[in-house]
This record gives C-alpha cells, sequence and structure tokens, in this order.
C-alpha cells in the first residue's frame, strides 16, 4: 500500500489536469457528511446481500419507498449551509450507499439538479455492499483522483468492511485530500470491536501521515461515521486530534469534540446520545494561514426528528426494525464551514 501511495502522489504532483480557480473566497465553503441509512435501489445485484431490500424481501422495498427517500434525503441536503452560502454543500461525503446509481439518483432530484453535482463512488467489499460516496459542485472542486484504502478487520479477518474512500483535487485552487469514512461498527459490543475501529484510525493515519511528508502544502479532511466519539480512543490518541486550532501542532482539528460536550449528538440510542458524524482538518490549514474555520453543526430541525413517543427527539428513522416508518436517516447529518484563502 506505502508503494502504491508514493506513486499515486507523485502522479498527482505532475499532473497538469488543475484548473485555474479563484484562491480566495468572500463566502465561506461548506463541507457536510450523512449517513444515509441503507441508500439501496430496489434491484437484486447477485454479488451483494441486497435481498432484503427488494419489493420481495423483509423491509419490501418498492420504488415509491425509494423515491419517497431520495425526496426526503434531497430536501435536506438542499438545505445545510444556506444560511452561509447559498450554493449549500461545495462537498460531501455519505456512507451507507449500495451504488453510484443510487447518488445520482440523489443529485437528480428537483431540489438538488440546479446545483450540478458530480459524484464519485468505488465499489468496495462490505458484505452488507454499502460503500462510502461523495459528491462536489465543480465550481468549488476539481478532481483529480479517487482511489480506496482497505480496513482489516482484527477481531474476525474473514469479515468484510467499508474502505476508505480517498478523494484529491483541488478546492478552491487549494490542493486538498478528504477521506470519506465509515469505520467498523460495534457488532459483538463497543469494546470487544474496539481493535476494529482502532485499525480504521490508525490505516487514516498513516495515509495522511504520508501526505503531510511528500505533498505538505495539500490540506487534508477526513469526514464520516466513526462509530466512534471525539473523545475515544480510535479519534484522539489514534487518529490524533485536539479541538483547539491553536493547541493543535500536527494533529487534526476537530470541531465536533465541543459539540460532543455540549451534549450534542447526531444519532441515539437508549436513551444515550453519540457523535459519531465527525468532520476533522489538518491543522496546518489554519495555522498557515490559508483557511480560517467558522464553525460546525449537527443538523437537527424539527423535519428529522420525532415529535412524540418512545424515540421523541430522534432522528426519524426510514426504518424501526423492519417497520417502515417513512423517515429520512437514523443520522442527523453534519457539516462545517471555513473560508479558503
Amino acid at each position: 500500500m506505502k508503494h502504491f501511495l508514493l506513486f499515486f502522489l507523485f502522479c498527482i504532483g505532475c499532473s497538469d489536469f488543475f484548473s485555474q480557480t479563484s484562491s480566495s473566497t468572500h463566502t465561506p465553503i461548506v463541507v457536510a457528511f450523512w449517513n444515509v441509512e441503507n441508500l439501496y435501489d430496489t434491484l437484486n445485484d447477485e454479488y451483494k446481500n441486497d435481498e432484503d431490500f427488494t419489493s420481495e424481501g423483509v423491509y419490501h422495498w418498492t420504488g415509491e419507498r425509494y423515491r419517497r427517500k431520495l425526496d426526503h434525503l434531497s430536501d435536506i441536503i438542499s438545505q445545510l449551509g444556506i444560511h452561509l452560502n447559498e450554493d449549500g454543500p461545495a462537498i460531501m461525503g455519505f456512507c451507507e450507499v449500495e451504488n453510484k446509481q443510487v447518488m445520482l439518483d440523489l443529485v437528480q432530484c428537483s431540489t438538488l439538479v440546479s446545483r450540478n453535482y458530480k459524484v464519485v463512488h468505488i465499489e468496495g467489499p462490505d458484505v452488507r455492499g454499502i460503500d462510502p460516496a461523495f459528491i462536489y459542485q465543480s465550481s468549488y472542486f476539481d478532481l483529480i483522483r479517487a482511489r480506496t484504502f482497505p480496513v482489516r478487520m482484527i477481531t474476525d479477518s474473514l469479515y468484510l468492511t467499508r474502505q476508505i474512500l480517498m478523494v484529491y483535487g483541488k478546492l478552491q485552487d487549494r490542493k486538498t485530500a478528504i477521506f470519506i469514512n465509515h469505520w467498523p461498527s460495534r457488532r459483538g459490543g463497543e469494546k470487544r470491536s474496539q481493535p476494529n475501529r482502532n485499525e480504521a484510525a490508525r490505516v487514516l493515519r498513516q495515509i495522511t501521515d504520508s501526505i503531510a511528508r511528500l505533498e505538505p502544502d495539500t490540506r487534508i479532511i477526513v469526514m464520516g461515521d466513526l462509530n466512534d466519539d471525539p473523545i475515544d480512543e480510535s479519534v484522539k490518541k489514534i487518529l490524533g486530534t485536539c479541538d483547539k486550532i491553536e493547541f493543535c501542532d500536527q494533529n487534526f482539528f476537530n470541531p465536533m469534540e465541543h459539540l460532543y460536550k455540549q451534549g450534542i449528538g447526531s444519532l441515539a440510542y437508549q436513551d444515550s446520545w453519540n457523535l459519531f458524524d465527525q468532520i476533522l482538518f489538518s491543522s496546518k490549514s489554519f495555522t498557515d494561514g490559508s483557511s480560517k474555520f467558522v464553525d460546525a453543526w449537527v443538523y437537527n430541525k424539527v423535519a428529522l426528528r420525532n415529535s412524540s413517543g418512545k424515540y421523541k427527539g430522534y432522528p426519524i428513522r426510514t426504518f424501526s426494525g423492519t417497520n417502515y416508518t417513512g423517515g429520512y436517516s437514523d443520522h442527523f447529518p453534519v457539516y462545517a464551514a471555513l473560508f479558503i484563502r
């Protein structure tokens, strides 16, 4: 993997494909992420374990339900960050996406089509057939390369999990590497499964350290459902994060840690909130003056929350067990904003 990464970065450095855009903006750039809870199409892919998400499957996943889900998701995405920038997210990551076509269907919804989002998706080995994905507006981001990095499951070497998606290009004329993550779940218990997330953090840190060494001017943005909170070992110690820019040194600035300490979460389980969905930035982007951080948010507006009952305040899911509830996702989306000079 190390040799491939060196070659990959060498190719980037030699590329003539960078388009020329303005290197500064008076309007913040919005960066977002959302775990969209099982965004499957209705077709049975013989190479994936997706039979439950067909009209005959246990979820009775029909075209009508699929289109309703897309409309729900696109409506919320169209609102993210528009109080900062009317164009909404310039770049946005996703997880729990079955294939590229569902992302193409999503960005063609009426509330998003005018933004002309482009899609990046690479098929991975996950046993459920779900992957990270990425969309971007080409007026803000110039795509150069995309690839994935495998994550090994420490507790079960035969279990195939999601890869880390790396997207490399120029964000407002600044070289930027973006990593979209969906780290191994807490299946089997938080402590028992912790080595798997620690391994994902190690893989990611190894890659980002290589970039920082070989391409020191490249900004790094990490986003994803990490299945751990900002203060957990995988994030805080192994990946290496801090909650104050001025003290970050060579680590990642994690604005979500401050939100977490305020009791703000992106998902709930048994009356306890977690903030698994996070957006992190390489600290050098701010200490060298090339960027200015604005703020970060969990988008938990009323439309996304259960209004009553046992799960009042929780995200409105698409399914509760196998019962169709017609909601959005079991996670709230998160977003952040920054100025790029």
